[in-house]
């Protein structure tokens, strides 16, 4: 292979950085390039062992890789097996990592040989082979023993994987509140719908959530199914910096516009602010104590902050304090 001197110059430009490795994996057989320092040599085996590279994770080992775990992680997510086995011959011992890798890449002969070698986590296997939507791995799981529904109904509601949903209530998941959880926060309105026929309750809490993403029509959908609480929802709308949001919980019934005030002025937002103002809010000193930026802090005063004692970085800092006890609090609404 012909490269420019140019090229060859650029590669030796990464000798001392993190991504070394890689490119020597890939031009060392045909280029008389720099091994890599010693810092590098436990990279080097994975990607060499990822590559598939059985004579690189050997000259990896000579120079002085002492990783075999890491060898094996990169010899899973190749779905190389003959380095599996080299890699355990060479020390290796965490053959759930082997487990978690196999599952999430659908590779079921690596999870046997996982398990063959004394993996244990069918729980973690299910719950990656869900997040990947390798439904053969899950049933493989369960067969092994794993017994998280679940969370694997959360992690397949979360993805929108409605045959993995289903699959889980079969196997005995029975939290569809929490299935309801995970289809908000990733805007899958159809396994929202599923949760509710199923028999989930918490629609306020899926107004929060979609609220948070600025989905109008997931806030629509709660509302429809009973959710009332609409100042929890603004002020999630209102730390997103969701004005559209904002307006519909206005428009349904949110009342706590001092609240939407603080928030706003906490994130730096100030058309919230100016919009919190325009629907009744009135505590101006609450807006200056939290404000974030000097800009804040002088329109706060200009609308009759009088308590302004604390300067915008005490208050920024406050706000960063208190954000959590906010979020308790409107959840307590």
């Amino acid at each position: 292979m012909d490269l420019s001197a140019k090229i060859i110059e650029r590669i030796v430009y990464f000798v001392n950085s993190e991504r070394y490795p890689i490119v020597y994996c890939i031009f060392y057989n045909i280029l008389n390039i720099p091994q890599p320092n010693s810092l590098q040599l436990n990279e080097l085996l994975y990607w060499a062992a990822k590559n598939g590279d059985k004579n690189l994770c050997y000259l990896a080992k000579k120079w002085g890789a002492t990783d075999p775990q890491f060898m094996l992680c990169g010899a899973a997510r190749g779905g190389h097996e003959h380095l599996c086995y080299l890699a355990k011959k060479w020390g290796a011992t965490n053959f759930n990592i082997m487990f978690y890798i196999a599952s999430k890449e659908g590779n079921i002969d690596l999870c046997y040989l996982a398990k063959k070698w004394g993996a244990t986590d069918f729980d973690g296997m299910l719950w990656n082979a869900t997040k990947n939507g390798n439904i053969n791995i899950c049933y493989l799981a369960k067969e092994w023993g794993a017994t998280k529904f679940d969370e694997m109904l959360y992690e397949a509601a979360q993805k929108g994987y409605g045959d993995l949903c289903y699959l889980a209530k079969e196997w005995g998941a029975t939290n569809f509140d929490l299935m309801l959880y995970g289809a908000a926060e990733f805007g899958h309105a159809h396994i929202c719908k599923l949760a509710k026929d199923w028999g989930a309750t918490d629609f306020d809490e899926m107004l929060y959530i979609a609220a948070e993403k600025g989905d109008e029509y997931l806030c629509q959908l709660a509302k429809e199914w009973g959710a009332t609480n609409f100042n929890c929802m603004i002020w999630n709308a209102t730390k997103n910096e969701h004005a559209h949001i904002c307006y519909l919980a206005k428009e349904w019934g949110a009342t706590d516009f001092n609240l939407m005030l603080r928030g706003a002025a906490g994130f730096g937002y100030e058309h919230i602010c100016r919009l919190a103002k325009e629907w009744g809010a009135t505590n101006f000193n609450e807006m200056f104590y939290e404000a974030s930026n000097e800009n804040l802090c002088q329109l706060a005063k200009e609308w009759a902050a009088t308590n302004t004692m604390y300067s915008t970085i005490a208050g920024k800092r406050r706000y960063d304090y208190l954000s959590k006890e906010w979020n308790k609090r409107i959840k307590n609404y």
